[in-house]
């Protein structure tokens, strides 16, 4: 299959044909034949984080016994069957769920981001606020609390956590409210803190975090599926780990705050929190909740992987782990494209492939999102390098604020920003990229994708183009 991928890749035509009718990813300006291979990998690893995907081959029911993972459970044991659950991939666990469970499922609720819900039978789908939490969070926190609240021994309670949970579903903790939450976490996303520090002060907030919707679904069984966005996959910072019962490295939310300077700037009550910390969750009684994590960055890097090398390229996945300033980021991997020619002679590699989730330190006050930075770092070093392109762009279809996933760019797009005037240096200066790469046509959209495991770089020399080796190397 792969020498008939390899074939089909170079056969003029046929190529295009290929990639137009697998490709997602839409973008307003001209490509070049790196650039379309670049999409049509990405494209490949949108469709393997796919959350109905992957929640069907983690969940199924054979013969009465649900296997979730490597647990099996009888279905008989049970007396009813509920689903909760938050994140951006809420919809499409939930309706997979569904799929598999059939009657069986009494109710369910779920909450996921503005624009991103879908049909569902048995399950009610809330919409909410997000990165920052709204009202619609903290009644999606309500609705969700008072289904698993309502669990009593002998039920199975069915959780769905994927990225986004932690600002989608919310249930303020003791004399804190939503605006203190709202500020606080608007103080730690502008700050350049890593998701695991950010989910520390959000979980000393709240009452349904670090363990807290354990808490309501005991003595119930919880069996939480997880989609994962945060490097590592570590469970007690995914959604802030709403069925995590263990302890954590990340468990010191005051540290957070000093060391980024916010702590005497956040509201009273989340600084007393703070100093409390989170709560502990205690198992008085019923059963240890189950986690299955069904997927994460490297379901989508193994398939971006995958999809090169069909498409004629040699790939190499250089991290999963990326992490740092988003522009910082984009100038590295942007001089690891450049020297693709070079890696090409030597070691036969032409392309490589990066995932994770950067930071953005805000200085600005204009529109943007990492995987934006981190492509408009990458123009002026990618300028000249014909065949050389950088793809950066996020799993969920939505990066920053903005409606673009991120953004694609090369040697013609270094030329058109130049003839329009636009620098990129005055963009990340102003956190304002999101303008520059619309106006050049190079951001990428897809929608909302359903999925959310982090960000994809793709960094790809032409194999249309052998001509700049000798140059460039």
């Amino acid at each position: 299959m792969e020498d008939i991928g390899r074939e089909q890749a170079n056969t003029g035509p046929n190529r295009e044909l290929e990639i137009s009718a697998l490709m997602r990813p839409i973008v307003a300006g001209p490509l070049g034949s790196a650039s379309r291979d670049a999409l049509a990998i990405y494209d490949a690893a949108l469709a393997a984080v796919s959350a109905d995907r992957l929640v069907q081959r983690a969940l199924r029911v054979n013969d009465g016994v649900l296997q979730a993972g490597d647990h099996r459970l009888a279905l008989d044991d049970f007396r009813r069957i509920c689903l909760v659950g938050a994140g951006k991939a809420a919809t499409g666990m939930a309706q997979a769920v569904e799929a598999v469970l059939g009657s069986r499922l009494a109710e369910g609720v779920v909450v996921t981001k503005h624009g991103h819900g879908g049909p569902t039978v048995r399950t009610k789908v809330l919409e909410a606020g997000h990165p920052v939490p709204d009202e619609g969070s903290v009644f999606g926190g309500e609705a969700v609390a008072g289904l698993a609240e309502a669990a009593e021994q002998g039920d199975l309670v069915i959780v769905l956590i994927s990225g986004g949970a932690s600002a989608l579903m919310e249930l303020p903790g003791h004399g804190i409210t939503l605006n203190d939450i709202r500020v606080t976490t608007e103080l730690l996303l502008r700050s350049g803190a890593v998701i695991e520090e950010v989910n520390s002060v959000r979980a000393c907030m709240s009452q349904l975090k670090r363990g807290g919707l354990a808490r309501l679904i005991a003595p119930a069984q919880a069996v939480c599926l997880v989609l994962s966005d945060v490097l590592g996959s570590p469970l007690e910072s995914i959604g802030s780990g709403p069925c995590w019962t263990g302890t954590t490295d990340h468990d010191d939310p005051e540290a957070v705050l000093r060391k980024y300077g916010l702590f005497a700037g956040v509201p009273q009550s989340v600084a007393a929190a703070a100093r409390a910390g989170a709560a502990r969750w205690t198992q008085e009684s019923g059963p240890e909740p189950i986690h299955v994590l069904i997927g994460d960055i490297w379901t989508a890097l193994d398939a971006a992987s995958d999809r090169a090398r069909q498409l004629g390229h040699a790939p190499i996945v250089v991290t999963g782990m990326m992490q740092g300033e988003a522009r910082e980021i984009g100038l590295t991997v942007a001089g690891a494209a450049r020297d693709l020619p070079r890696l090409r002679a030597a070691a036969g590699i032409d392309c490589l492939l990066f995932g994770g989730e950067t930071t953005v330190t805000v200085r600005g006050h204009g529109k943007g999102g990492r995987c934006q930075e981190m492509a408009c770092a990458a123009i002026p070093v990618l300028a000249g390098q014909e065949g050389v392109c950088l793809l950066a762009a996020g799993t969920d279809g939505t990066d920053g604020p903005t409606d673009a996933a991120g953004a694609i760019v090369d040697a013609t797009v270094a030329r058109r920003a130049a003839e329009a005037g636009l620098r990129a240096d005055d963009a990340l200066a102003a956190n304002d990229t999101y303008p520059l790469l619309d106006r050049i046509g190079c951001l990428v959209r897809t929608g909302p994708t359903g999925s959310n495991v982090g960000d994809i770089v793709v960094a790809l020399l032409s194999s249309e183009d052998h001509s700049q080796e000798g140059r460039n190397a």
